[in-house]
């Protein structure tokens, strides 16, 4: 039978399913990309940003856009930055966004930051580089609001605790899986991510 997020509730969820919605289909397709979009965590320095500059410097993408802005103690894409530069990416090929502070807004301000250094016009493929469990709602976000030519690449990231195969042996792992199919399903049903079929 054939699910879409939006017809799900908020209650419990086996395995295989939370699988099939946050992890399933989601590996690196290797194909060059326009753009390396990073959007921010509190430590995107930790596995985001190193991730990002290793597809940079194998040729992946001639630019990275760190997305990410004030959490109330510091701007989340500025020592993301400062790491980028500090392994040497060159300053010219670092996009900046710093207005978001959550999913939707990484997206809507990137596409506008994207729009004016690089045109949409001329995007054709972005990378996502995230978090393996946020790169569903990510992805389903920029469908919802990019331009529908944009085509997408996965850089899933692999924290420690939040893998697809451990999340389920760690508390925090559980704990944050759940969260992110609870907000995928509201997402959903508000229109906030295109909807997504579960099959």
């Amino acid at each position: 039978m054939t699910l879409y997020l939006s017809e799900l509730n908020q209650n419990s969820f086996s395995k295989e399913l939370i699988h099939d919605i946050l992890f399933k289909n989601i590996s690196d397709d290797g194909k060059p990309c326009d753009c390396i979009f990073v959007p921010s965590s509190r430590t995107g320095t930790k596995y985001r940003t190193p991730a990002a500059v290793e597809q940079y410097f194998l040729g992946r993408s001639p630019k990275i856009l760190f997305s990410g802005g004030d959490n109330g103690e510091f701007f989340e894409s500025v020592p993301m930055k400062e790491m980028a530069l500090e392994s040497g990416v060159p300053e010219k090929d670092i996009i900046m966004e710093t207005n978001s502070t959550n999913t939707k807004e990484n997206v809507i301000e990137s596409l506008l930051v994207l729009d004016k250094y690089l045109g949409l016009k001329n995007i054709q493929r972005i990378m996502i580089c995230t978090a393996f469990y946020h790169m569903r709602r990510c992805h389903l976000t920029l469908q919802k609001y990019a331009p529908s030519w944009i085509e997408y690449s996965f850089y899933p990231v692999l924290d420690k605790t939040t893998r697809p195969d451990n999340w389920w042996n760690y508390e925090n792992g559980r704990n944050r899986v759940c969260k992110e199919i609870k907000g995928l399903i509201h997402y959903a049903k508000i229109g906030d991510i295109l909807d997504f079929k579960i099959e």
